[in-house]
């Protein structure tokens, strides 16, 4: 995104705030209004547009059993739900070395089941179709879609989102 510089904008802000963006402009051998500048277009870069979730997600830690159909077989894989939603999971694998190997964004989907920490005794299952899968230091993350579950699951879910 270029951004041309024919607006003026001026806002208040607090002495210790100005003080850090004179410090940092010091530093980058820069005039204040060109910082400032420079952090609002990669803070643009960065947040426009690429969250594509349409609904909410809720924070959680919850233990998943995942199978995978790989070239080689079935692959039956452990990790932690981060994130739930009624659209899908955000999970860590701490093994990715393994992992990788099971879950890709060329795999087309795998199965999760999975118990809400909601005081249901009924697991939830749910094929999920990968949409994003990296390497996070020592884990794998893996955004995925519900592609598939049985009406329960996803009454679960809502429930457990309410």
């Amino acid at each position: 995104m270029k951004l041309t510089k024919d607006v003026t904008i001026c806002f208040r802000t607090n002495a210790k705030v100005q003080a850090a963006l004179k410090a940092v402009a010091e530093r980058d051998q820069v005039n204040v209004s060109a910082l400032i500048n420079a952090l609002l277009d990669e803070y643009l870069k960065t947040t426009t547009g690429n969250d594509k979730r349409r609904h909410n997600r809720k924070k959680a830690s919850i233990p998943v059993i995942i199978n995978s159909e790989t070239v080689t077989g079935t692959a039956l894989l452990t990790g932690t739900i981060q994130d739930v939603s009624l659209g899908g999971v955000s999970i860590a694998i701490a093994d990715p070395e393994q992992t990788t190997l099971a879950i890709s964004v060329e795999i087309k989907h795998f199965e999760i089941v999975f118990r809400l920490p909601d005081g249901s005794t009924r697991p939830v299952s749910m094929t999920c179709k990968p949409c994003r899968v990296n390497k996070v230091g020592e884990e794998l993350r893996i955004g995925a879609a519900f592609q598939d579950g049985d009406l329960q699951s996803y009454f679960e879910i809502q429930s457990f989102l309410m």
